[in-house]
């Protein structure tokens, strides 16, 4: 299965994949659509960490939660891969234009 990463070129894009993905159940999500919110909240909140989000002092937001389980549901189901199920790469993208807009010129 070849693996779909997606970074937000923004943090208005990222709160619309965001917003599109927690209006429909996470189980009827297209692959892709899925992808994109998931990673979306991979940029929007790089400080989570998709195995926490189970314990509630994780900082896991509660709306986000049932996101978290179906994308530990599709790994088990070999839907996502590896890298899919823990989106690194869109939230090092977010750390780093973070990095670039507060570092001085």
């Amino acid at each position: 299965m070849k693996s779909y990463i997606y970074i937000p070129p923004s943090e208005a894009v990222a709160r619309r994949h965001l917003a599109v993905g927690l209006k429909t159940r996470p189980d009827q999500l297209p692959r892709r659509l899925f992808l994109r919110t998931w990673c979306s909240i991979a940029w929007l909140y790089p400080g989570l960490h998709p195995d926490g989000y189970q314990c509630r002092d994780s900082g896991w937001l509660k709306a986000l939660r049932p996101l978290a389980r179906e994308a530990f549901r599709r790994r088990q189901a070999g839907q996502l891969t590896d890298i899919e199920l823990y989106p690194y790469p869109a939230a090092k993208a977010r750390i780093l234009r973070e990095r670039k807009l507060t570092s001085p010129s």
